[in-house]
């Protein structure tokens, strides 16, 4: 994991704040789950494996650095019945954030994930209120990583 003092850190700000504003620079990790194919039933516990989709599959969660793609934590092998809340919970990002996570900075996530001052998610409406620019431009960014992610989960 990077300290919040390294030129790569810095980098990644720059990218974030490329492709949203000054405000937003310091999201500079992003989670995403995704669930990975079995090539067979598993012999034990298979119905643990059999996910919404009609598949016997295995969970995959991922953290990475947005601006070059490089995975700082993953958590793998959870069934793939398992919801991507339960699943995050088993990266070590989610289980010390305090001390993975520099003050100051957070992960960007989806809805599945939870709410908190270092998990982020650019998804959820303001109450009583419309989407901003700037939660647009998370947005875009948001959807421009997670294809890298999956990518780099099937390669």
């Amino acid at each position: 994991m990077p300290s919040a003092c390294l030129k790569e850190m810095w980098h990644a700000q720059e990218y974030t704040e490329s492709w949203t504003c000054c405000s937003w620079r310091n999201g500079v990790f992003a989670a995403d789950g995704s669930a990975i194919n079995l090539f067979a039933k598993p012999g034990r516990y298979r119905k643990t494996f059999f996910d919404l989709k009609s598949n016997y599959s295995s969970n995959c969660q991922l953290v990475i650095m947005p601006h070059n793609l490089r995975i700082v934590n993953y958590a793998l092998g959870q069934p793939g019945s398992v919801h991507d809340v339960y699943a995050f919970q088993g990266t070590q990002i989610a289980q010390d954030h305090a001390t993975l996570i520099p003050c100051g900075h957070w992960t960007w996530a989806d809805t599945a994930y939870p709410t908190e001052k270092w998990c982020v998610m650019p998804f959820k409406k303001p109450r009583g209120g419309t989407k901003t620019k700037s939660r647009i431009c998370i947005i875009n960014m948001y959807q421009r990583y997670t294809p890298w992610v999956h990518t780099l989960l099937l390669s």
